[in-house]
Formats: structure tokens, sequence, C-alpha cells
């Protein structure tokens, strides 16, 4: 128990307020996209991967597909000179997860691991990368990010109180 208990005081991936974009609403996701990614961790780590790593794949796919339509959209509306190429980096990272579940499903080879090390690196790199860049140039350019972020929070929640889909899982 204590052994256990120890497995779900760690984490795998630490958010760290240098991952910050500023803008609330792209925050609670990307903290929500780490907590998902540490929840695989802490299946994998008490040996329970194969009973939940379904549902993680298809939590994770999920959430980032929404994410990426708002983050997108977002910089859409900032008309963000640089959106075609950060939708290119989103496209990668759904492709490896599509890669990766194919590689689980059709194939039937474990990828707690390699999923693990693919995500974390995505993630840090991607949020204290583009995102960050995004993020300091709609400040720059004056794009009203507060009333965008309130429309986003509030139709963010709509669609999950609608939907629920990825809390199923936990």
């Amino acid at each position: 128990m204590a052994n256990e208990q120890l497995v779900h005081d760690e984490v795998f991936f630490k958010w760290l307020p240098e991952y910050s974009v500023n803008i609330n609403t792209i925050d609670a996701q990307h903290q929500e996209l780490v907590s998902i990614l540490n929840r695989l961790f802490i299946a994998v780590a008490n040996r329970e991967g194969d009973k939940v790593i379904a549902g993680i794949l298809d939590a994770l796919t999920d959430y980032t597909r929404t994410h990426f339509a708002l983050e997108e959209r977002l910089m859409e509306q900032a008309k963000y000179e640089y959106l075609e190429a950060h939708r290119q980096e989103h496209r990668k990272l759904m492709d490896e997860l599509d890669r990766l579940s194919r590689k689980h499903l059709v194939e039937d080879k474990p990828i707690y691991f390699e999923m693990l090390g693919v995500l974390k690196a995505w993630l840090k790199d991607h949020i204290q990368g583009v995102d960050q860049r995004y993020s300091v140039a709609l400040r720059q350019s004056g794009f009203a990010i507060d009333a965008w972020e309130r429309q986003a929070a509030a139709e963010f929640d709509a669609m999950v109180e609608k939907t629920g889909r990825w809390w199923k899982v936990w």
C-alpha cells in the first residue's frame, strides 16, 4: 500500500510555471493533457497499462483534437501569420497518435513507454516553443485575448457538459 501511494504521489511530467502561455483556457487544456499523460504513467507503474491504454488513447486523441481546434481558431481569429506551420505541428502529433493506436490495436504491441516518451517530449517542446511564440505574437498585436478567452471557455465548458467523453475513463 505504501509503495502504491508513492506511485500516485509522483508524476511523470510536472507542470511548471514556465509552460504557461498566459492564456488561462489554453493553459488549463495543456494541464489536462499533462494530467492524461500522468494517468498513463501511474497505470503503467501500477501494472495496469493493459486495462486502461485503450481508454487513455481515446481520451488523449479526443481531447487533443478538441484542444487543437480551439487553439487554431484562436490563431485564425488573431490572424497569426504562422498558423499553417502551427497546424502542421498539430497534424504531426495526431499522425503520431494514430500510429501508436494502430501499433497497439492492430499489431497488438506494447506502446506504453514509447507513448510516454513521445508525448512528454512533444508537449514540453511544443508548449515552450511554438505555443509560446503565438502567445507573445498575439499579445504584441493587441488581439483581445480576454474577450476571446471568455467565449472559448464557455464553448469548451458547454461541449464538455454535453459530451463528457474523456472523463468517463478515470
